[in-house]
């Protein structure tokens, strides 16, 4: 039934496009100034337990929501499912953004194209159109794990509490930091980002490689590797990039919207990838 919730979510994700705004972390900002004291501990494990029990609250009341939902009745468990996995993905549509991205940049609108880029990179984009294009190409490689991929993988293992739970930590993560939050906090919380990062980026890290061309995204891949002293929770967002910058080589598109729009193929056709796989997998289930 997990499959089917998926599958659904995605379509309703299609059709209900102008209900985006509905996801936004408006009310996770409000829960989490309410325990915004958890982040202020000066201790290590002080820290983590504050992150823990931030990101908990919303994952267990929804784990024992669904259950009760699943106990009064099956369908109410599903449709439950379907709008907690509808609501947690994104925020934002990847494409819609990118693609408003690429007809601004392609109609000479320097502004509106700067202020998507701004928007998708979380940052001050470059001045050059061919840089700010290549960086956006880049974060969209790395930022569809955290809108899509990890919230996938973590529905498919934990249901709708897994997407809960990865949502409020990138929720959190992403919430601008002030004076009364910790290093410490931060620290724990970048922790925990990326340990639960860290699957589903190198899922879908394979993913591209096999949407794209296998040997050169396999090839970098070794080379990032061979090269890398950061620990593994540091780099799923470089594995993500380096995978995808490799599968799309074969493309031999120059950095600028044509790569961009080759980089948004190559995640379709990773999404596509994924369910046909989880499909499988469902059978397999369903049969044993």
């Amino acid at each position: 039934m997990s499959f089917i919730a998926l599958l659904i979510s995605l379509l309703l994700d299609q059709a209900l496009r102008h209900l985006e705004s509905l996801r936004g972390p408006r009310w996770f900002h409000a829960y989490y100034e309410s325990l915004d004291f958890l982040a202020q501990s000066p201790s290590f494990w002080r820290a983590g337990t504050g992150v823990l029990v931030i990101v908990l609250v919303p994952t267990v009341a929804t784990l024992f929501v669904g259950h009760l939902l699943d106990h009064i009745w099956n369908a109410l468990g599903f449709l439950f499912s379907v709008a907690l996995l509808l609501l947690t993905l994104g925020p934002r549509d990847l494409h819609t953004q990118v693609g408003d991205y690429i007809d601004a940049t392609q109609s000479g609108d320097d502004y509106k194209a700067g202020t998507l880029a701004r928007e998708i990179l979380g940052a001050e984009p470059p001045t050059d159109t061919a840089a700010r294009s290549e960086a956006v190409t880049h974060a969209v490689l790395a930022e569809s794990n955290d809108r899509l991929f990890g919230i996938f993988f973590w529905f498919a293992l934990l249901g709708p509490a897994g997407a809960v739970l990865y949502r409020s930590v990138d929720f959190l993560r992403r919430m601008p930091a002030d004076e009364k939050r910790s290093q410490e906090f931060t620290d724990a919380l970048n922790r925990l980002y990326g340990v639960l990062a860290w699957i589903p980026a190198h899922l879908a890290a394979v993913g591209y490689a096999l949407a794209g061309s296998l040997e050169d995204a396999v090839s970098d891949l070794k080379i990032f590797y061979a090269n890398c002293s950061a620990k593994f929770f540091q780099v799923n967002n470089e594995v993500l990039v380096c995978a995808g910058l490799g599968a799309l080589r074969a493309s031999a598109e120059d950095p600028g919207t044509g790569r961009l729009r080759s980089a948004l193929l190559l995640i379709r056709r990773t999404v596509i990838i994924w369910m046909v796989i989880y499909f499988l997998a469902s059978l397999l289930s369903w049969a044993w």
